[in-house]
């Protein structure tokens, strides 16, 4: 509830600010500038940042260990309307020109989904790979396997296929791989 009550404020804070920038920045005349104005300025330029962009990093994170990034820029007397449209995403950091938000998202990335491949590396942890886990492109590493016990209680195609590396299409497959092969998880102490 507490974190939740966070992010609500934080949000009302970016739409105030926003708020208070816009009209400030579009009552300025000639050369004298509002102390808004100046603060978002630097304090060195005047009402030319009434016509500027401000920059929203839209950052999202993925279940499967991938991050991406989008940049979007905004005219600051937009800045409100623009942020209305990215309610659920968390304030990361806000400055003068630049706005980050993070979205995490409850499924797989998008590049997971199109070539993403469950294996194991070659020290025996279960891995997601980009490709096939011989082109040794690592997403994201889960827990070592005792490869003795997997040997002994799958056929020898279940462990071939994750050798080869078993592709996963959404989110569902993803987790019955992690279930599957979560049995055989070696503890280290």
């Amino acid at each position: 509830m507490k974190k939740k009550w966070m992010v609500y404020t934080s949000w009302a804070f970016a739409l105030v600010t926003g708020l208070v920038a816009g009209i400030l920045l579009s009552q300025g005349s000639g050369k004298e500038a509002g102390g808004l104005t100046q603060l978002l300025a630097g304090g060195k330029r005047s009402m030319e940042v009434a016509g500027s962009s401000y920059e929203l990093v839209l950052a999202r994170s993925y279940l499967c260990g991938v991050r991406d990034e989008e940049r979007k820029p905004v005219a600051i007397s937009h800045l409100a309307d623009a942020m209305a449209d990215y309610k659920g995403w968390e304030i990361v950091t806000a400055d003068h020109s630049k706005m980050i938000l993070m979205k995490r998202e409850q499924d797989i990335s998008p590049e997971c989904k199109e070539n993403g491949h469950f294996g194991l590396s070659a020290d025996g942890m279960l891995t997601l790979f980009h490709g096939v886990p011989a082109d040794q492109e690592v997403v994201q590493t889960f827990y070592r396997i005792n490869t003795a016990k997997m040997e002994a209680s799958l056929p020898k195609e279940e462990v071939e296929s994750l050798r080869r590396g078993i592709r996963v299409r959404d989110l569902s497959e993803y987790n019955s791989v992690l279930s599957t092969y979560g049995e055989f998880q070696l503890n280290e102490e």
